[in-house]
């Protein structure tokens, strides 16, 4: 499984995405967690089975989803709590629920 995590400039994404994969190899998934800034989207969305973009992307929204339905991948924003204390836990939840896992 594949999971993009999108941010403003890629930095805080990155902590989370290593939250995320983190938490993914301890439940045994296979899986991958990749962080990008909203600007490569387009470069990255393809074969993804998740894409979540900071809740401070909202301003991007109908952009984003855009991109995204374009390559036919599921897409939503994380929790602000979740993407503030960086959760992984959470947010690999989310992914897979958004994914249908």
């Amino acid at each position: 499984m594949e999971i993009l995590i999108v941010c403003g400039g890629g930095a805080s994404s990155s902590f989370i995405a290593q939250n995320v994969q983190r938490e993914g190899v301890a439940r045994g998934l296979d899986i991958t967690v990749d962080a990008i800034s909203e600007t490569e989207l387009e470069d990255y969305a393809e074969g993804r089975a998740a894409v979540l973009a900071g809740p401070h992307l909202r301003y991007l929204e109908e952009n984003l989803r855009e991109i995204t339905s374009e390559y036919n991948v599921p897409f939503d924003f994380i929790a602000e709590s979740d993407y503030a204390t960086m959760n992984g836990k959470n947010i690999l939840d989310q992914a897979l629920k958004l994914a249908g896992e």
